[in-house]
């Protein structure tokens, strides 16, 4: 199906398809440069809003694995009726080093300006919301933990929602000799509270600190909480409810935890 994207001589270089049942990726290299082929199971309609924001991001500046548009401009192609090809420009770079002294700066200035990037009138729309997904799967899911962490953040008041990343944990690269990091696979954009991208980034940013040395734990965090703050400040009202944010994450993790493989 690659013949459907304008690619010169493609060939498939790396298989980049990492343990897990929602995509399929390769490197694929052509005459012109490289890129990422990617088949998601689900359909294109849930797919292209992702895509569209990745899109969005790097042409705002923020390198994001934009996609290629076929040869007839759509964003991707349905595959057999459930799942959907994308093919995705390569972005160079290695994995953001948590154990770096500087880590948390560079995970909190990325996502301030990727919440202030999508706030723009501009930005494409998510495909669903966050909150509404895990409150219907709280009613699906009765002896689960959802429903009441579900129930204490709704008690605790509004926040302010905006696109959301969503996944905790975050594709930072970081490219040889580059100022700017780069935020890839955007698979799981959704609507929701700013709040919970920034608890879970936090999570992912200090979770390299040892237990015991909870001064340095804390200092990461602050850090990483301080460059955010320096894109999208946060009011007093909306950190007093980091720990319903974080409780609802815990249940999510708790709710589909993963089995360990044999």
């Amino acid at each position: 199906m690659l013949r459907e994207w304008p690619l010169r001589a493609p060939r498939i270089d790396a298989d980049l398809t990492d343990i897990g049942d929602r995509a399929l990726a390769w490197l694929i290299g052509t005459a012109d440069g490289r890129y990422v082929a990617k088949l998601t199971f689900d359909g294109p309609e849930h797919v292209e809003p992702g895509l569209r924001i990745a899109g969005f991001l790097d042409a705002a500046g923020i390198p994001s694995g934009a996609p290629l548009l076929t040869n007839d401009r759509r964003w991707c192609l349905p595959v057999d009726g459930d799942w959907t090809l994308a093919v995705l420009h390569y972005v160079t770079g290695e994995p953001l080093d948590l154990r770096a002294a500087d880590a948390p700066v560079i995970a909190g200035d990325l996502l301030g300006r990727v919440h202030r990037t999508l706030a723009s009138p501009h930005a494409p729309k998510p495909a669903g919301s966050l909150l509404e997904y895990y409150a219907s799967e709280a009613e699906r899911l009765p002896g689960s933990p959802l429903g009441a962490a579900l129930s204490v953040l709704f008690a605790a008041g509004p926040l302010r929602e905006g696109t959301l990343y969503g996944d905790p944990a975050p594709e930072i690269l970081i490219a040889p000799a580059a100022d700017t990091a780069a935020l890839i696979d955007w698979g799981t954009p959704s609507r929701g509270p700013l709040l919970f991208d920034v608890v879970t980034w936090h999570l992912f940013v200090t979770a390299g600190c040892a237990p015991e040395t909870r001064d340095a734990t804390d200092a990461a965090g602050d850090r990483f909480l301080a460059a955010y703050q320096r894109h999208i400040p946060l009011a007093d009202t909306e950190l007093a409810q980091w720990t319903p944010v974080s409780d609802l994450y815990a249940a999510i993790q708790a709710t589909w935890r993963p089995t360990p493989p044999m």
